[in-house]
């Protein structure tokens, strides 16, 4: 007779975390909470608390007239790690060239039209631009968000992703 019970990994402890529809309650306690608990066990936290979505968020502050071929390399959580280049000559989305030659706030919102773009990070990171300074956010939840953000820009700054 055949023993009873299941055997090995449970087939849905690997699964992504979806948002739901409604927020958590008392999210800076949870926060807290989530902060102090060890890296292993961040998503078991994360999928036992309803309505909790930790994402990383970073920033990128943009300089005037930055140099062709400056660089700045973006890593999302799934580990995909894209080079975004300065270009005098305009924005080339499908390359991951952006306009460097104007002020700041052109040489923002090219970069986060690049990162938008299917060809740069295609919805794994979230970019908006706002006078300059581009606000970046990882999709999915957790500590893998939490990477380093290389920058080639001169004259400009950046924070890592945190929070997730």
């Amino acid at each position: 007779m055949a023993k009873r019970g299941y055997r090995g990994k449970h087939p849905y402890s690997d699964m992504k975390v979806a948002p739901t529809s409604h927020k958590a309650a008392n999210t800076a306690k949870l926060t807290a909470e989530y902060n102090k608990t060890g890296v292993k066990h961040k998503y078991d936290y994360i999928k036992s608390h309803d309505g909790f979505y930790p994402q990383a968020t970073a920033t990128v502050t943009c300089h005037a007239n930055n140099a062709d071929t400056e660089t700045i390399v973006i890593i999302s959580t799934d580990g995909t790690s894209v080079t975004y280049t300065g270009e005098d000559d305009g924005t080339t989305e499908a390359s991951n060239l952006f306009n460097t030659a104007g002020n700041a706030t052109v040489t923002g919102a090219a970069l986060a039209t690049c990162i938008n773009h299917a060809s740069g990070h295609g919805g794994k990171i979230v970019a908006s631009a706002d006078t300059g300074v581009v606000t970046l956010t990882q999709v999915e939840p957790g500590p893998d968000g939490n990477t380093t953000i290389t920058s080639g820009l001169t004259g400009g700054s950046k924070t890592n992703f945190t929070g997730g």
